[in-house]
């Protein structure tokens, strides 16, 4: 069997593990190619991957200052809040607590270009100021990096080309949904508007059988259920369509907004036609079901902390929550602040959902990426698009 080595290609699967302000996090990477003799791997990380052969795995320890960036306190600043200007043509982008920005919107720093995209958070405001962190949003991060090998082979040749860091790759964006130590204004105190206002059952009353994901964003999804529903026979399928995503032999009572979808769901043995934005009280007895899952449709929600208190009550005590989503939706459907924010700056929001309803506990995310698109003649987005679509989960247990 070949062992990886720099005279290899190989596809790894890079899992992160960590957990922070009672939050744990999954975060897996699927890194095809990897190139021993070109790729850049700091701090001698390279010398954990050589020798693997497929189906094993190492585990290692990153560390700030080796891996991951150390807080630098100097890029902690206080300043004049008029330094937070926008393009005139986004004119409802305003400084909130614990949000994040382009660090191109601060005007006046010294070192901060308007091009400038790398993210900042606002740690605290007042009227007059703002305090920014201009540190990676990874920094200080402590992280349990999981090796697997799944396929080796060797090379036929070197040939120019690119050259990657892999765990800038593995570790891109994942810091956005870290909870800010003072809290996050995601604008939870009311209901969340959408753009275009609220047309939701004139929208729902015609059958939309598409594909939301690809077909291995699919899978993914399946591989989430199947390692957490295990055991549990009560299922409630919220906001159902005509695709459940749910492992074979897994039934589920459907509730949405279109009979049509839910007759061809082959995974409901059972639904019920029900707008949660126009009415957030769940049709089912206290401690109905013993899991409640909600695949692709949680940014449509406009009332969702309501619509969370509900689950609570539907699910029995230890029942589990599994929130399901990726970067794809109906446009005119989702809330606005959905549409403003990074995709893992989402899981953050969703994050919010279970602790601002004060009945959950356990909370978890997990995020699949980089998994190489199937050829597939349905998919409209391939081959312009070479990656699967990222798969995003929270869930929790009610106490």
């Amino acid at each position: 069997m070949t062992a990886i080595s720099t005279d290899t290609l190989a596809n790894i699967l890079f899992r992160l593990h960590w957990e922070e302000h009672g939050v744990r996090h999954e975060d897996s990477f699927y890194a095809q190619n990897v190139n021993l003799w070109r790729d850049v791997f700091p701090a001698g990380l390279e010398r954990e991957i050589l020798g693997m052969k497929v189906g094993e795995s190492r585990h290692v320890d990153l560390c700030p200052g080796a891996h991951v960036a150390v807080r630098d306190m100097r890029k902690v600043l206080t300043v004049p809040r008029k330094e937070f200007k926008v393009a005139p043509s986004l004119p409802d982008i305003v400084p909130l607590q614990g949000r994040f920005y382009p660090q191109g919107v601060l005007r006046g720093v010294p070192g901060i270009y308007q091009q400038n995209v790398q993210p900042f958070r606002i740690i605290t405001m007042d009227q007059n100021t703002l305090t920014v962190d201009l540190n990676h949003p990874m920094a200080d991060a402590e992280l349990k990096l999981e090796i697997t090998a799944l396929d080796v082979w060797p090379k036929s040749a070197e040939f120019g080309g690119q050259c990657q860091d892999w765990i800038c790759a593995i570790t891109d964006g994942l810091g956005l949904k870290r909870r800010a130590r003072n809290g996050t204004d995601f604008g939870l105190g009311a209901p969340l508007d959408k753009p275009l206002g609220e047309n939701d059952a004139a929208f729902y009353s015609t059958p939309r059988k598409v594909a939301h994901v690809d077909s291995q964003a699919e899978k993914n999804i399946a591989k989430v259920y199947s390692h957490l529903l295990p055991g549990r026979k009560r299922v409630l399928d919220l906001m159902a369509g005509w695709q459940s995503h749910l492992p074979d032999g897994v039934t589920a009572t459907g509730l949405g907004m279109n009979e049509e979808e839910m007759n061809e769901n082959p995974a409901l043995s059972s639904h019920v036609v029900h707008d949660l934005n126009a009415d957030q009280a769940l049709p089912f007895a206290d401690s109905a079901f013993d899991a409640v899952i909600c695949s692709l449709s949680v940014e449509y929600l406009t009332r969702p902390l309501e619509v969370f208190r509900e689950i609570a009550r539907v699910l029995e005590p230890g029942g589990l929550c599994v929130m399901v989503f990726s970067h794809r939706w109906f446009p005119d459907q989702a809330v606005r602040i959905w549409t403003e924010l990074h995709e893992f700056e989402r899981t953050g929001l969703v994050t919010e959902y279970f602790r601002d309803s004060g009945l959950f506990k356990d909370l978890t995310t997990l995020s699949e990426r980089g998994w190489p698109r199937p050829m597939d003649a349905r998919d409209r987005y391939y081959p312009l698009i070479q990656h699967s679509d990222p798969v995003h989960a929270v869930w929790a247990v009610r106490p």
